[in-house]
């Protein structure tokens, strides 16, 4: 499902808009080999905000709750996918500095799995909390594969 979304969006985007996007959030761990335990059928795109302001022309906009109650806008370029211009304890230019290019991400920069730690502590929902877990364990499976 993830290399479909992925497929999906890619065909949506302008050419020079790529350079700009950062997977992140589990789509991003699963990416980079984490075993989150569960299928991931979403993909969670982080933008800068000049970005998100020039894809709201061509992207339908939605609203969800956030941590607070708070409306957070996000652009739908295809279901299942959502492009966001702001993740709770991460700034978009760190995002960008510390993302990776994983070869099944079809030429998306993939977040850090450091910085979604940061960011799913910081959102701390229960499964965030698992996945912090999960990400715990791949960082221990690989220190110890290099030892």
């Amino acid at each position: 499902m993830l290399q479909v979304l992925l497929s999906k969006t890619s065909a949506q985007l302008l050419p020079q808009e790529r350079n700009g996007i950062v997977i992140f959030g589990s789509s991003a761990l699963v990416l980079q080999g984490v075993d989150l335990g569960r299928d991931i059928n979403e993909l969670d795109l982080f933008v800068s905000e000049a970005t998100f302001e020039r894809m709201t022309k061509r992207f339908e906009k939605r609203f969800k709750r956030g941590k607070d109650g708070e409306e957070i806008p996000y652009l739908v370029p295809v279901e299942g996918v959502a492009i966001l211009q702001s993740f709770p304890g991460i700034h978009f230019h760190d995002a960008l500095s510390h993302a990776c290019k994983v070869e099944a991400a079809e030429g998306f920069l993939v977040g850090s799995v450091y910085d979604i730690k940061k960011w799913k502590i910081a959102h701390g929902r229960e499964k965030d909390l698992k996945d912090v877990e999960a990400i715990d364990s791949h960082l221990k499976g690989k220190r110890t594969s290099r030892e």
